[in-house]
């Protein structure tokens, strides 16, 4: 398996990867989500920024993951510490390949990129329906921190 940063060349598959993570969400939160069509332009533009990056998992040559992550910082309020983090925007492993150690080499290249960055953290937000990206992420030490609630109108 070969981890990089993903370049120009490689959108149209993370567009169609996209879709399908959009499309999973979709089916879980059908009141927040919708299956959309991804363009190109979300990607092309981390692709370009200074604080995301778009990293990739590669078996034989054939993109079998992605995360985008970028760097941030705490609100500069009083009565929080204040941290430069790492967020965990989006992690997708193509069917394909899941149980196969691309999301835990996505996360750990995800650490080292947040490390290199002297970054405190990194923070994500999942699904509560997920119940299996709960686990993968329990399996690869992330911690219940707070909960993200709503309340329909």
């Amino acid at each position: 398996m070969k981890v990089r940063c993903a370049n120009l060349d490689d959108v149209p598959v993370i567009c169609k990867m996209y879709e399908d993570f959009f499309a999973f969400h979709a089916e879980l939160q059908p009141a927040y989500y919708k299956a959309a069509e991804e363009k190109g332009k979300y990607p092309e533009y981390i692709i370009g920024s200074e604080n995301d990056d778009l990293i990739i998992a590669e078996i034989d040559g054939n993109i079998a993951g992605f995360v985008h992550v970028l760097e941030t910082k705490t609100e500069p309020y009083d009565c929080i510490v204040q941290n430069k983090y790492a967020v965990c925007v989006d992690l997708y492993t193509s069917p394909k390949y899941r149980k196969r150690g691309v999301g835990t080499s996505l996360v750990n290249a995800m650490k080292e990129w947040a490390i290199k960055r002297n970054l405190k953290f990194i923070q994500l937000n999942v699904l509560a329906e997920n119940e299996n990206a709960i686990k993968f992420y329990e399996k690869v030490n992330f911690q219940t921190t707070a909960y993200n609630m709503k309340c329909p109108l």
